[in-house]
């Protein structure tokens, strides 16, 4: 028989953050009051046409469930689980914060899903903060919210119509983490896996310029007509060249003369990527993206000293 259940992750306690906690809670109540912004859909539904090039999204499904989530959330009385990082010295507290979680359990199928909001917590704002960013910081922030919850629960509803027909076997974990809190970027990673007979990963990653207040991709960072991209893309070729030379198990889609549709064709503008705490940009790839199905998911780390001269 099979167990579904749905529930919500309790809130640990700690003593040193009590004051915190509650202003967390007000923070909950004050978004699920928040109504969809003029234009947000059809923003939604772009990002969800981006994702499902990748996961084969049905992308109407995908809108109706990001703005099902926003008559969902209120009914859920969700205690929220929230995970401390660092604290940036700009004013502001950058939080990813748990607000449902999806679980299934049965003899073929499993799920185990996060699905996270991020809460800005405004803890002492600098004075040179302008009024502009700081509404702009706020749209984005709903924006990305947004887009959370139309990418995790169109994989819910596909994992659900799965689930439901029985056949062959399936899996869905999501969890997130931040990669990055400093005093410019917030970097808010969520993991995907997917099993439908073999499994496979993904990625979505969103980088939020404290700053400005805006979303940042990865071209947003350079100068115009910079060349990042092709110099970054050798860099990792030549990663990828040395750890096949290191061990024969190792293989890249590089260098094939015999298939050379084969070979990656470099890194995009809307790359997944994220900053380490030396300041280099990790450039993250999903499975197969670059290499077998047996290398799974990659990540290379691109030196500061490659790219610091082409940056804005």
């Amino acid at each position: 028989m099979n167990m579904i259940h749905e529930n919500n992750k309790n809130t640990k306690e700690k003593r040193d953050f009590t004051e915190l906690e509650e202003r967390l809670r007000a923070g909950r109540e004050a978004y699920q009051k928040i109504p969809v912004p003029e234009g947000m859909e059809e923003r939604v539904r772009k990002a969800a046409e981006r994702t499902g090039k990748l996961h084969g999204f049905r992308i109407p499904a995908a809108v109706a469930a990001a703005v099902a989530v926003l008559i969902i959330l209120p009914n859920t009385g969700a205690d929220m689980a929230y995970a401390m990082g660092n604290i940036p010295v700009v004013g502001r507290l950058f939080q990813a914060v748990t607000f449902r979680d999806y679980q299934y359990e049965s003899d073929r199928f499993n799920a185990d899903v996060e699905v996270p909001q991020i809460v800005v917590e405004d803890v002492k704002k600098p004075d040179q903060e302008s009024e502009e960013s700081s509404q702009k910081l706020q749209e984005t922030i709903e924006q990305v919210n947004f887009d959370i919850d139309a990418v995790t629960n169109q994989l819910i509803e596909e994992f659900k119509e799965s689930a439901e027909l029985g056949e062959s076997y399936g899996g869905l974990e999501i969890h997130h983490e931040i990669v990055t809190d400093n005093e410019q970027y917030f970097t808010l990673k969520l993991s995907i896996y997917q099993a439908a007979g073999s499994g496979t990963e993904s990625y979505k990653l969103y980088t939020i310029d404290k700053r400005s207040g805006r979303q940042v991709h990865l071209g947003d960072l350079f100068l115009e007509n910079s060349g990042y991209n092709e110099l970054m893309s050798e860099n990792i070729r030549n990663q990828m060249r040395t750890l096949m030379a290191e061990d024969e198990m190792n293989m890249y889609w590089v260098d094939n003369t015999d298939i050379p549709e084969w070979n990656w064709e470099g890194i995009k503008e809307d790359q997944n990527f994220y900053f380490d705490d030396e300041g280099n940009i990790v450039i993250v790839f999903d499975e197969y993206e670059v290499a077998p199905g047996y290398m799974g998911a990659q990540e290379f780390v691109v030196e500061r000293e490659v790219f610091g001269e082409l940056l804005k």
